[in-house]
């Protein structure tokens, strides 16, 4: 299911998150990268180079309060806040939109089209009101009307074995497959930094060690290669690279099995089993991705 398939309140909270994730993760490497320079500066032994000791002063106190700047536009402008609200609104649009598709209580198929529309535009509405913080972030130009798509409608009409068929493919294999390469990246990804962070902690052992054996040197970077190292690790703990493999391995699982299920659907009853445990694994691991990140 493409993207421009869900209510717009989905594209632009997904958009929203997307915007906020990235403008966090900006400041965090522009403030690793300002602590690398401060430390560098403050490497070099500028007892011995009297004339550039007061510029050195100067760019290492304009550092300092750059990195302060950074700490408050972090703190003020809360994008972490921002990419954590907006990614709950988008994702429990789109588990609202497969319900209303595949004929869940309260869209079940025993009330009118027009009365599981209007539960939905209701639902929708309580769901952003409850994450009010959004709001203000998303554009004021969005009409309700186009919450409900020409598409989730016609899905919704179809017979039972092409909505199965539907929900199996686009919605359960989409996941599982998202969840499988996700967990894959973040293992690659946490390994890569984990060796990262023991070669710089090396490197700042063997200068030190060196240091200690041949005195004095005119610039030290056991203090750059230690604050890079930390500057690794808290990078790693930023991403969650662990723990987000390990959970989405898990999930992975949990929809390969729910996946090998649904293809047995024959009824309505069990069709809604499958969905309602579908998008429970799904929230499931968004809550708890939530509660990580927070």
């Amino acid at each position: 299911m493409k993207s421009d398939d869900y209510p717009i309140l989905f594209l632009e909270s997904d958009s929203c998150a997307l915007k906020a994730e990235r403008r966090h993760f900006i400041l965090v490497r522009m403030k690793v990268a300002l602590l690398l320079f401060i430390v560098g500066v403050a490497s070099f032994s500028w007892s011995q180079q009297p004339s550039v000791r007061t510029f050195a002063t100067v760019i290492s106190a304009t550092l300092l309060l750059s990195v302060m700047v950074l700490n408050a536009i972090m703190e003020t402008q809360k994008f972490d806040q921002v990419w954590f609200n907006s990614r709950a609104v988008a994702e429990s649009v789109k588990t609202e939109s497969w319900a209303f598709m595949m004929k869940v209580k309260p869209y079940d198929g025993t009330i009118p089209d027009s009365q599981a529309q209007g539960h939905l535009l209701e639902n929708i509405k309580g769901i952003l009101h409850r994450q009010q913080s959004v709001a203000s972030e998303l554009p004021s130009q969005s009409q309700e009307g186009t919450m409900i798509t020409k598409h989730m409608r016609q899905i919704r009409n179809r017979t039972l074995e092409d909505r199965r068929d539907y929900y199996v493919q686009n919605r359960i294999h989409d996941q599982k497959e998202w969840y499988a390469a996700r967990a894959k990246w973040s293992k690659d990804q946490e390994f890569r930094w984990s060796i990262l962070a023991w070669i710089l902690q090396g490197g700042a052992l063997t200068t030190a060690i060196f240091a200690v054996g041949f005195g004095e040197l005119v610039i030290n970077p056991v203090g750059v290669l230690t604050t890079a190292a930390a500057g690794v690790l808290t990078w790693t703990n930023a991403r969650d690279y662990r723990k987000s493999s390990q959970s989405y391995g898990l999930v992975c699982q949990e929809l390969a099995l729910l996946e090998d299920s649904a293809k047995e659907v024959s009824t309505e009853e069990r069709l809604e089993d499958i969905v309602l445990d579908t998008e429970r694994t799904i929230s499931r691991e968004h809550s708890m991705w939530l509660a990580r990140r927070m």
